[in-house]
């Protein structure tokens, strides 16, 4: 902890090669603002869907099971995420290049397939555990491991996908699955006649399912391409292990942040159910999906088009342009998030009127306010680049861990006093401290220019 909290240099060991060739700019952002088309195009249907999923919803399985579908899916997700996160997140840092060689990019894919296998297990296991000892009932145990299996196979989908500078197979995957995600539940509910909250997550999880699955067929090939690897290169060879373990120490912090992270919907929706009812933990639930699922994914494009730029300038020795790519992405979210916040300010009473079914004052202040949470959130992941860059993965978990326990904290005391209401400033509160926590590590460097041939 020591080491963490007296960080003088976030990047000393990353930097031992200065950069070498310099990054136009103008060439850089126009990438980015490509990419970042690519990548918004992805979220435009999942954040309408997100706009119209929410209220279908709570008609047709009422807002009690809402709730209770709203509190058990975060949990699931950060399970999901915990497992996947570690990998999603090492094929971002490492995935190989165009320049690299065949053999190489071999190791890498059996990497990242014994990676995956690995974890759906460990997941499997742990979540077993987790949801007996909650009382839930067996077909709804195994409906959340399927759930959670095809969640991490997407995830990791996707992730190479955006490691390879790929949005149109983002794109076209995000849309199958967003759109699956509405129709099937929906579609479930009316063939079987149950309105239970499994049912949703069900549906929820073949549309993952079916999102996944062209991306499985098309990589069937690459059984093909590794036929004829020698020996050495096959999964248990030491290449690929070693491979493997680099993965892992990267990202083993990182997906534990990433399951923090996620504890957020979880720790506040449990907490509003407990000291009030699932009724209101639907209201919030549905609140925030619109906010933080659908406006403020506005801006996350943003961040999925920066982070695999920002990693490939570091690796090829261009420090000053993954700099300058943070600053670039940091600004540009500002600006859609000012435009956002104008337009839910204004039309919050008739926004959380058609998503509940009925008028409350309460709901149409708060919406306002998570969006800004959501923001928040948006703008650490920027915010933190210096430490992924760096590989000082621990210092975001120990940040993350502290804020967290701060998390909890506030809401075990504000919202019983004040209702779910206050669940929303805590989420901003969090956010800011989590924030505050980067900016002091790193010495604000993510706002320093550094010149193409700096060593620093």
């Amino acid at each position: 902890m020591g080491e963490i909290l007296d960080i003088t240099d976030v990047a000393r060991e990353a930097t031992a090669e200065p950069a070498r060739v310099p990054v136009q700019a103008a060439g850089v952002q126009s990438a980015l603002l490509r990419d970042s088309l690519g990548y918004f195009g992805s979220k435009v249907v999942p954040g309408f869907m997100g706009l119209i999923s929410v209220p279908v919803f709570i008609r047709i399985i009422g807002l009690d099971e809402y709730g209770r579908f709203a509190v058990i899916v975060p949990l699931l997700m950060a399970f999901a995420g915990a497992s996947s996160g570690w990998l999603a997140q090492g094929i971002l840092r490492f995935h190989p290049g165009p320049g690299d060689s065949r053999a190489r990019r071999v190791t890498f894919d059996q990497a990242v397939r014994a990676g995956t296998i690995a974890s759906v297990l460990v997941t499997c296991v742990v979540l077993a555990a987790v949801l007996r000892e909650m009382h839930y009932q067996l077909v709804t145990l195994i409906i959340s491991q399927v759930f959670c299996f095809a969640l991490l196979a997407y995830t990791v989908a996707l992730a190479k996908f955006q490691a390879q500078l790929q949005p149109a197979s983002v794109l076209r995957r995000e849309i199958m699955r967003s759109a699956g995600g509405f129709v099937i539940p929906i579609a479930l509910v009316l063939i079987t006649g149950r309105k239970h909250f499994a049912v949703m997550v069900l549906g929820q999880a073949l549309a993952y399912t079916l999102a996944f699955l062209p991306g499985f067929r098309f990589r069937r090939g690459a059984g093909k391409l590794a036929a004829d690897v020698p020996e050495k290169l096959r999964s248990d060879s030491p290449s690929t292990r070693e491979m493997i373990r680099k993965l892992w120490r990267f990202g083993w912090a990182v997906g534990l942040w990433l399951f923090l992270s996620q504890m957020f919907p979880v720790i506040d929706r449990w907490v509003i159910q407990k000291f009030a009812s699932y009724t209101s933990a639907g209201v919030y639930a549905s609140l925030y999906e619109i906010a933080i699922r659908s406006f403020s994914f506005l801006v996350f494009p943003i961040t999925q088009a920066a982070h695999p730029r920002i990693m490939r300038s570091w690796n090829e020795g261009h420090s000053a342009a993954s700099y300058s790519i943070i600053r670039h992405s940091i600004f540009s979210q500002l600006a859609i998030f000012l435009a956002v916040l104008c337009g839910v300010s204004v039309f919050a009473h008739r926004i959380t009127r058609l998503i509940l079914g009925f008028d409350d004052a309460t709901a149409a202040r708060l919406l306002p306010v998570l969006v800004v949470g959501g923001f928040l959130w948006q703008l650490a992941l920027l915010l933190h680049k210096p430490l992924e860059i760096a590989e000082r993965t621990g210092a975001m978990l120990a940040g993350m861990t502290a804020v967290v326990g701060l998390n909890v904290i506030a809401c075990l005391l504000f919202i019983p006093r004040f209702g779910y209401e206050a669940a929303g400033y805590v989420l901003v509160f969090s956010a800011l401290s989590y924030i505050a926590f980067t900016l002091c590590t790193t010495r604000f460097r993510a706002f320093r220019k550094f010149s193409p041939v700096e060593d620093y």
